[in-house]
């Protein structure tokens, strides 16, 4: 699947916190890993850790959904 422009594929990454703290069950709280991105996409790599607006989503299939750059709202570093 070729990406284009400023879409990005990701995939629900769950830890292993998930659905042990109370509150914490919510697609707010899970992650994303960046599978692909369109050429518009800057600022991003492959495999990245982000945290995304879960309610601009749109499922793909399975754990796999397609999303607009501007609805990244962090990228995770290495110590978070």
């Amino acid at each position: 699947m070729q990406v284009l422009n400023d879409y990005v594929i990701v995939k629900k990454q769950k830890d292993e916190y998930q659905g042990l703290i109370q509150g914490v069950e919510s697609d707010d709280a899970i992650k994303a890993k960046v599978l692909g991105f369109g050429d518009w996409v800057e600022n991003l790599k492959l495999e990245d850790t982000i945290m995304i607006d879960w309610n601009e989503a749109k499922k793909i299939k399975n754990d796999l959904y397609v999303i607009k750059s501007e609805h990244i709202i962090a990228i995770y570093g290495e110590d978070d």
